[in-house]
């Protein structure tokens, strides 16, 4: 089989001559090419071979593993249209017999020689402890990144896509959910010869990312607390605790809300169910594992009532930022892409950043931080994530930080350590070492230490939920500090770094519609469409809606005018601030990219989706999935990743009578060391570079994430200093 990589051009067919292509002669497809229908034949059916010969079907395959991966291996998936079955050499004792037209996947064949089940379950027994399924997988845990990279290396040392892919599907019995799922993205990811494109955890974990009334009319009334609290299904009993508080200003009124103050997450629901090709018996003649327990469901509806919005009390205003599912599922793809050092200092920086704004935005000032001196002292507030059965509320009290006061000490020695040569020629050489001793270290330690809070089931110890925590803003606070500590320490930037002689710039916001300069936000209904509810039958798709915020679209115009004799690469820069109240520690970077700075006036206009740090696609599983089978999924979005932050939280709220914020754009020469890396703004555009780092080459901008304004200043005018190459922008964002 040919090896593809992700971004191949595949604009010419691999067989020029159809008569050479087997698959072709069989099934009408060619292989090893991208853009064309799965669904072959008269019945309009998927199969195997078509599957593993093509580059799209091989990332079916790869993604569906994803859908109900706590189900039985062979249940229907794709809508009903793919059904999947282990050979007799891997097969367990109770998979039943593959009907006509299943899917019957490879052996696992190794050196011309045949593994069968045993061994593979030996080997995985020897790689994964055995009370490790017992634990919430976590990315702040040693033992855990551990074992899932031992499991990567496993999956992707076999000798073809086939016998990996039969692995996958043969331990998946073994781990658990969470685990499972991070293995098969983290394949994925590693393999050359699928796409790059990923499903959004949030539709097929839902569990995780929506609160339980969400779910509420779905499941129906009787269901089996057993069942709540198992890890699979993640479903937890109602915690009936009303929420008081004092109405925020400008925020609606209980009286427009049918709801009451304890319901937290308004939603719709609508399912939808697609004709199976086969119905699979389900029924296990005998079990070697933990078995998949199932919720009953005793009805089913189209639709359940949904309202605008849920909270109305000033201590959960800002609930919207933190308990959004689309930057909690950001922030878990963040850590399992494991960029650690500066990437961990800027975009975790930056979700601080930008949680500040809200906070601004609802007048509730900025956050205390969370530091050593706090450590024992006793956290007043508590904080109930229901979501997923696995986590628990976290109760106030205190943590145990015996071990991080012993390491506090030693990480902020060195971050003096590291500045004293921190920055050389335009680069930041210290923060790399300093980001992954922080991340790895304190901060891993801090998270761990607020779960145990929670018996270690708190949502503080897992990347999927952490960020639903009001306490995870003040821990960041303290780790942000760190760093901010160390980047002051470094020597000020120089007239070299900030000016550029010659060159002059103009800027301006223009929202889709309404007044220049204003940005507009407004609360809105989204839909997602899942695949994760793993009792639903075969083919079931269902829809679900729930309330967050957005804002009109816009788009940068600036203008550049240089007379510099010839032409030269630039970076354009743009970030912004409340005018008022936030320092520094409110700094959002909205955008970065490089241009070709001609002689005389150079006019751009950029939209807003086109910033490195934005997420450039967001399918859902089975969108995903009916785009693949039907071949309309083409190079470039074959290529995209999926991380990045959500656009819908790109701008603050502001206020309904306009929250006066600044947009500095800054016009920066280019790194003479980085005109080598070119290639690499062209190659990384589809890409959240600046959060989620580079799949091909380098990192296209060498100086500092966040430059110029990573480093504490007094005020915009003393951080432009009256230079030309700088424009500031009074702009305003309403909400309403």
């Amino acid at each position: 089989m040919a090896s593809l990589r992700p971004n191949q051009d595949r604009t010419q067919r691999l067989y020029i001559n159809s008569s050479d292509d087997s698959l072709y002669l069989d099934y009408g497809v060619y292989s090893e090419e991208l853009e064309q229908p799965l669904l072959v034949g008269p019945e309009k059916a998927l199969h195997y071979g078509v599957l593993v010969n093509t580059p799209h079907g091989r990332h079916l395959l790869m993604v569906s593993l994803l859908e109900q991966s706590s189900g039985d291996t062979w249940g229907s998936k794709c809508g009903g249209k793919l059904n999947m079955f282990l050979p007799v050499s891997l097969r367990s004792s109770y998979q039943p017999p593959p009907p006509l037209g299943a899917c019957l996947l490879s052996n696992i064949v190794m050196k011309n020689r045949v593994i069968e089940r045993e061994e593979v379950m030996e080997k995985l027994d020897g790689l994964v402890p055995q009370d490790l399924n017992d634990d919430i997988f976590s990315w702040f845990n040693e033992t855990h990144r551990s074992v899932i990279h031992s499991l990567v290396d496993w999956v992707l040392e076999q000798e073809t896509f086939g016998s990996s892919f039969s692995l996958l599907v043969t331990i998946n019995e073994k781990l658990s959910k969470k685990m499972f799922v991070e293995l098969v993205n983290l394949v994925i990811a590693g393999r050359e010869d699928t796409g790059f494109v990923m499903p959004s955890i949030e539709s097929y974990m839902p569990e995780n990312f929506f609160s339980q009334e969400y779910f509420a009319s779905f499941y129906g009334s009787e269901v089996d607390e057993d069942d709540l609290s198992t890890e699979d299904e993640d479903l937890v009993e109602e915690d009936n605790r009303g929420r008081g508080g004092r109405s925020l200003p400008g925020w609606p009124s209980q009286e427009q809300h049918t709801r009451s103050p304890a319901t937290r997450s308004p939603a719709t629901l609508s399912q939808t169910t697609r004709s199976p090709t086969t119905r699979i018996p389900t029924t296990r003649v005998a079990s070697t594992t933990r078995p998949t327990r199932r919720l009953a469901i005793t009805r089913a509806p189209s639709t359940s009532t949904a309202q605008l919005w849920s909270r109305s009390s000033l201590d959960e205003a800002e609930w919207y930022f933190r308990e959004d599912p689309v930057a909690n599922s950001h922030h878990t793809e963040w850590h399992r892409m494991s960029l650690g050092g500066e990437y961990f200092y800027y975009m975790h920086g930056q979700m601080l950043a930008r949680y500040e704004g809200e906070r601004l935005s609802l007048g509730l000032g900025l956050t205390t931080h969370f530091g050593p001196s706090q450590w024992n002292q006793r956290i007043s507030d508590s904080y109930d994530p229901r979501i997923g059965g696995s986590f628990r509320r976290r109760p106030a009290g205190r943590i145990n930080s015996g071990r991080m006061q012993s390491l506090v000490g030693q990480i902020q020695m060195s971050a003096i350590s590291n500045a004293r040569r921190g920055y050389v020629r335009g680069r930041d050489t210290g923060i790399e070492g300093l980001g992954r001793r922080m991340e790895r270290g304190l901060h891993n330690m801090g998270h761990s230490a607020i779960s145990e809070m929670s018996g270690g089931r708190g949502v503080m110890g897992s990347s999927i939920g952490a960020m639903r925590d009001p306490i995870f803003y003040r821990w960041h606070g303290f780790v942000d500090s760190v760093f901010k500590d160390y980047k002051n320490r470094l020597s000020p930037y120089t007239e070299e770094d900030l000016g550029f002689p010659g060159v002059r710039v103009t800027a301006s916001v223009e929202p889709q519609e309404g007044e220049s300069n204003t940005f507009y936000t407004y609360r809105e209904m989204a839909t997602v469409r899942l695949n994760g509810l793993n009792n639903a039958g075969p083919g079931t798709r269902t829809s679900l809606q729930y309330s967050r915020m957005n804002h009109r679209q816009f788009t940068w115009n600036i203008v550049v005018s240089s007379d510099l004799p010839s032409g030269t690469p630039a970076i354009v820069r743009v970030f912004m601030l409340p005018t008022r109240g936030g320092d520094n520690r409110v700094t959002i970077h909205m955008d970065h990219f490089y241009m070709d700075l001609n002689p005389g006036e150079n006019r751009i206009s950029r939209e807003e989706l086109e910033a490195p740090h934005l997420s450039k696609s967001r399918w859902s599983l089975s969108e995903l999935q009916d785009d693949l089978m039907n071949g309309q999924v083409d190079r470039g979005q074959f290529s995209w990743g999926g991380c990045g932050w959500p656009r819908h939280l790109n701008v603050p709220r502001g206020t309904e009578r306009g929250m006066d914020w600044t947009v500095v754009v800054m016009v920066s020469k280019m790194l003479s060391s980085d005109r080598s890396r070119l290639d690499g703004w062209a190659a990384n555009q589809n890409m959240a570079w600046s959060y989620c780092g580079v799949k091909y080459g380098g990192v296209p901008d060498s100086r500092p994430l966040g430059f110029p304004a990573d480093r504490d200043f007094g005020s915009v005018s003393d951080l432009v200093g009256g230079r030309s190459n700088w424009a500031v922008v009074p702009v305003r964002i309403v909400h309403g």
